[in-house]
């Protein structure tokens, strides 16, 4: 019996059993078989897009064991794992950094599983396998980003590095128990974080603003529209444009109703503002937000609040709001570690990496320590009744 991996530019070329053997393990919206395959078939990755679909579908004599979610990247965007200097010092010494090979899911910093298997063959075990076989021929690496828990891994052959994102947890600091109410999640702040929270609110209804929530199947195609043009005025702010098309999303409504929320934010009968969310049974992911017009603290509406009030209602035990963001600590959601492991073909840029990566994680514990120290919550009484 042996393995060999088959590598797959399109998922349109798994067959019916290799699906099912694959993406049965699914575990959230992201690596599901709808959202990825969307993602090929309107041309947000493949084409020019510098995503060019290489999944790697392990075989153990010609049945399929797993899938490995991968592409191969010819630019660092994104991602949320920041590499770009290090493309650069292999630019300072004449060599290429791009292609690279990247287990990821495109355009979202998720932590969810990339390896795909209903096999016993571990993740760790999965990516070992693939490393030491490295059937991608002129690549600088192999990097694994966002995996769901931290993965013990040789340390010679793998770089670990450490990031910080802010969630919110469904779960009294006193109690445990899960917030009755939005009110019940404010008893447990502190009485000026508490008046801070409520005063945002009251701007916002000062505005005469209301949000109102929509699966994708309840989306209208004038909110649709709407949402789609301040998604993009989000990224012309910033000199960009987004990264997904409106063929995309409106696919995306249809197929994936179940898992799509969309806040529409209307004043009087015209959407001012949206913000889309992804859900399941572990957690609301907010993904994009935009506007026209600045209205005060409308973000922290949309954003934040509406989504734990949501998460409250639906008793989901977790809010992920997306990447970085100091102003969520305040407002509730806590620091948490995510990983992303990193492979350099060339040993002298490993060790260089390797040794940026270690001093990177002590930088990261304070710098999180710090973000805890600064948590709006009432400090809870210890067994000894001395706080």
């Amino acid at each position: 019996m042996s393995y060999h991996w088959r590598t797959i530019t399109s998922l349109s070329q798994l067959t019916e059993n290799e699906i099912e053997r694959c993406f049965s393990e699914s575990d959230s919206p992201f690596n599901s078989l709808t959202f990825l395959s969307l993602l090929e078939q309107h041309g947000c990755v493949g084409g020019r897009s510098g995503w060019q679909p290489s999944h790697q579908l392990l075989l153990k004599d010609q049945q399929a064991v797993g899938l490995l979610i991968g592409y191969i990247k010819l630019h660092s965007y994104g991602e949320y794992v920041f590499d770009w200097s290090w493309a650069d010092a292999y630019q300072r010494n004449g060599l290429q950094y791009y292609p690279k090979f990247l287990s990821a899911i495109p355009f979202t910093p998720v932590p969810t599983k990339k390896w795909l298997s209903n096999s016993s063959l571990s993740e760790q075990d999965a990516l070992s396998m693939f490393l030491a076989e490295q059937p991608l021929g002129d690549i600088s690496g192999i990097h694994y980003n966002y995996p769901q828990k931290p993965i013990d891994f040789d340390c010679k052959q793998w770089i670990e590095r450490h990031g910080c994102q802010f969630h919110w947890f469904n779960k009294h600091v006193e109690t445990g128990a899960r917030y009755t109410d939005f009110d019940d999640f404010l008893g447990s702040l502190t009485a000026r974080k508490r008046k801070n929270i409520r005063k945002e609110r009251n701007k916002v209804s000062q505005h005469g603003i209301n949000c109102q929530w929509r699966t994708g199947s309840e989306v209208t195609e004038g909110e649709l529209t709407a949402f789609y043009q301040f998604y993009q005025a989000t990224y012309l702010k910033r000199g960009q444009q987004g990264y997904l098309n409106l063929a995309f999303f409106r696919h995306l409504f249809q197929e994936m109703d179940a898992n799509i929320r969309l806040l529409v934010c209307y004043k009087d009968v015209t959407p001012v503002a949206a913000a889309l969310y992804f859900v399941d049974n572990h957690a609301l992911y907010g993904r994009y937000w935009g506007c026209f017009d600045e209205y005060d603290v409308l973000h922290f509406e949309a954003c934040y609040y509406q989504g734990i009030e949501y998460c409250i209602a639906h008793q989901i035990p977790c809010f992920n709001p997306g990447t970085q963001g100091e102003h969520k600590i305040p407002r509730g959601f806590e620091p948490v570690v995510t990983y992303s492991y990193h492979h350099l073909q060339l040993d002298p840029f490993q060790d260089a990496v390797s040794r940026f990566c270690q001093e990177e994680k002590i930088h990261n514990s304070e710098y999180m320590q710090a973000c805890r120290e600064r948590l709006p919550y009432k400090k809870v009484q210890n067994t000894s009744g001395t706080l």
